[in-house]
């Protein structure tokens, strides 16, 4: 990931003229309006709406449960970690975190796509959820989003609208039907129970009474990776949010999460996002 944000720089860098005061036009970007990255600890009622929005919003759930109801239509969708949602513009609705708001953490991203000389956008909306193989790491591209809407400088806004147009994108991009085995569920909730303890494949087969064998493979089929990078993913994402949220040292996170060291907690963050903790 990191490597595909850095070609998105080497992009701008070689093709965009030095004249950067003079913006795309408009017909041909994506207008990214906020992004956020952020736990909901703290939020006694994480409820959005009812409300109508002027722009596509596309949120990724990353720790946690949340629910879409369209006031409109009365179609609902559950929500789970590592799938994006997205919310039309125009269409009334509520969402809303389903349990507890300690752990869960989402990210949104407000942003209006290209249009047409007669004002409309240029393609139909992105399906209502998607999920993406762990390789694809879109969560990193949401948080590489949320860095550069605060903290701005010359050319944040042309890179705003590429990581936003990446990302909508991968939102076509032969996204996994999301319709979760039960077992999965199951396993996921233990997990997320569990997270402290960093648990395994191992553990989960002996709670559910299957084979290691077949726990790994349904995860490969439900989320594409294995039950570890599942767990790793978790507890780096709540790495994140201690660094980032808490101001905490990165020994500080390690012991909070239960890593035998600072180091092997900054390996597995920098597995996940490809950068050192030291950098959030």
């Amino acid at each position: 990931m990191q490597r595909i944000v850095e070609s998105i720089i080497s992009m701008y860098d070689c093709n965009i003229s030095e004249d950067i005061s003079s913006p795309s036009p408009a017909h041909d970007c994506f207008r990214v309006h906020f992004v956020n990255y952020r736990s909901l600890e703290g939020i006694e009622l994480p409820v959005w709406g009812p409300r109508r929005l002027n722009d596509f919003e596309l949120i990724l759930a990353l720790r946690g449960e949340f629910e879409f109801l369209s006031c409109d239509t009365g179609e609902m969708v559950r929500q789970h970690p590592g799938e994006v949602l997205t919310i039309r513009p125009g269409e009334s609705h509520i969402y809303r975190l389903e349990g507890d708001p300690a752990g869960a953490f989402f990210s949104c991203i407000h942003l209006e796509p290209p249009v047409t000389a007669a004002g409309k956008h240029e393609a139909a909306p992105p399906p209502r959820l998607a999920a993406f193989p762990a390789e694809l790491a879109v969560g990193e591209l949401f948080r590489r989003a949320d860095w550069l809407f605060h903290h701005p400088g010359n050319r944040t806004e042309l890179l705003l609208s590429e990581v936003g147009r990446l990302i909508w994108l991968y939102l076509f991009e032969a996204p996994h039907v999301v319709n979760h085995d039960e077992r999965l569920e199951a396993m996921l909730d233990f997990l997320e129970r569990n997270l402290s303890t960093h648990p395994t494949r191992l553990d989960l087969a002996r709670k559910f009474h299957l084979t290691p064998q077949r726990i790994n493979a349904i995860f490969k089929a439900e989320l594409g990776m294995s039950p570890g990078e599942y767990v790793h993913r978790e507890l780096a994402e709540r790495g994140y949010a201690l660094l980032h949220d808490e101001q905490l040292s990165v020994k500080e996170v390690a012991a909070r999460l239960n890593f035998s060291s600072a180091f092997y907690f900054s390996r597995i963050f920098r597995k996940v996002f490809g950068v050192p903790p030291s950098s959030v």
